[in-house]
């Protein structure tokens, strides 16, 4: 293998690539196969593919080389023999634990971080996802530069410590610091745009799909919208955000968005990269947080999910479980909401209670107005949902029960503009009636 090294690695070639895959149980316990699994789909949506699995048990990582030195020699001789290039870890390595593992194995390491930055530039497909990935893997290498030059660095001071290495390690860190000034600048410009069509949305409820990855948000999304967003059976198939309309039945709709799935220990770099795209959750009124009730791991995978929307600021919206692939044998019912978004049963129920969280997150109130004229009626009804809207012929004054958008105080602004004689009762506290202009 060539001692320098890339500024970017992938393991995405035409020809699967065969990978030694190495899982490490610290502190004493058993390797996880559940978390090994996960490795090996991993490696699988990246493009290669596990031939070859060991495993160690150590109370605490090595400094040198996070396994023992003899483990790694033996990987370095089984490696040898099967003739294979690329190892990957089933932990975060420290750069010069990378270092020396290659310069043992004389093959590429690749450690679980790195593995997902690979996966995420294999799926991204719009120009967007494509900066946000390439600004992780910059920010993932930067402090890595150095191992790639380390066969033309010098140690200490004095003469020959001031060569090409370090030459090339300077460019090579100048052009990548540059390089993610230019992808900041294109991104914050891309999101200055979203901001301004989410705002013209803001009014409607919004409904965040969130969950670990290939729990089956996209194929959620393409059943309550009938829409026809890309849905795969792999991991991190989704890294856009796509937002579709919901209509309720009884009227009104809701917003629908489906975004980037969770893993365990997603690497800080890509939420850094990818937060304006998770705004999307931050900003709802209401989280679906997606789990796979054939998952045998589905509880500890859901507690995952919920750290991450902590992480994101978003552990205070109101969150409801929705367990998905109710229809496969294995799937076992964790909850009373339950539904199969590839068949459609138990959908109904959801789309039932999408509309209840909806009524209830609604600021309701009678109002009474002495005069309504066309321009104000729209308005409410624009602006809230409306129970009962009746006008006295007689006298046009009108009664209406609505549950508005934004609140009292933006329709109390809006009555104010018009000054007609109104009084409001706060459905919440019926005995209380607020007069306006008479």
């Amino acid at each position: 293998m060539s001692n320098s090294r890339t500024l970017f690695r992938s393991i995405t070639d035409e020809v699967l690539e065969q990978v030694m895959l190495v899982s490490v149980a610290l502190n004493g316990s058993e390797i996880d196969t559940s978390r090994e699994a996960e490795m090996i789909r991993l490696v699988e949506s990246a493009g290669g593919v596990v031939v070859h699995r060991i495993g160690q048990r150590r109370n605490r990582p090595d400094g040198g080389y996070f396994i023992g030195k003899g483990k790694a020699e033996e990987i370095a001789a089984m490696a040898e023999s099967m003739d294979l290039t690329t190892v990957v870890f089933d932990h975060n390595l420290s750069p010069g634990q990378v270092n020396r593992l290659e310069e043992l194995t004389k093959c590429k390491v690749i450690d679980r971080t790195e593995l997902i930055l690979a996966i995420f530039a294999v799926q991204a497909r719009t120009p967007q996802a494509k900066l946000r990935i390439e600004l992780a893997q910059i920010g993932y290498m930067l402090p890595r530069l150095s191992g790639m030059w380390h066969h033309l660095d010098r140690l200490g001071a004095g003469i020959g410590t001031r060569g090409p290495g370090e030459t090339q390690l300077e460019v090579d860190r100048r052009r990548a610091r540059t390089r993610m000034v230019s992808i900041e600048k294109k991104l914050a410009a891309i999101d200055s745009g979203a901001k301004v069509r989410h705002s013209r949305r803001e009014e409607m409820f919004s409904v965040a799909l969130a969950g670990y990855t290939n729990a089956g948000k996209s194929t959620l999304l393409n059943r309550l919208c009938q829409a026809d967003v890309r849905s795969e059976d792999r991991l991190f198939a989704t890294l856009d955000t796509t937002s579709r309309r919901l209509e309720l039945p009884g009227g009104g709709s809701v917003i629908v968005s489906d975004t980037v799935g969770f893993i365990e220990k997603l690497p800080k770099s890509l939420l850094s990269s990818f937060r304006s795209t998770l705004d999307v959750v931050r900003e709802a009124d209401l989280i679906l947080l997606v789990a796979d009730a054939a998952d045998s791991d589905r509880l500890s995978r859901v507690a995952i999910v919920v750290d991450t929307l902590g992480k994101i600021d978003a552990g205070s919206i109101d969150r409801v479980t929705v367990w998905n692939k109710c229809d496969l044998p294995e799937s076992s019912g964790n909850g009373t909401l339950s539904v199969s978004a590839l068949t459609g049963e138990g959908i109904d129920g959801l789309v039932d209670l999408i509309r209840t969280k909806r009524r209830e997150a609604l600021a309701w109130c009678t109002l009474k107005i002495n005069i309504c004229t066309g321009d104000l009626e729209y308005w409410i009804r624009t602006n809230s949902i409306v129970d009962s809207f009746v006008r006295n012929e007689n006298t046009g004054a009108v009664e209406v029960v609505c549950g508005l958008y934004r609140g009292l105080n933006h329709l109390k602004k809006r009555l104010a503009r018009e000054r007609p004689g109104w009084s409001v009762v706060p459905m919440s506290a019926q005995g209380q009636v607020e007069r306006g202009t008479s």
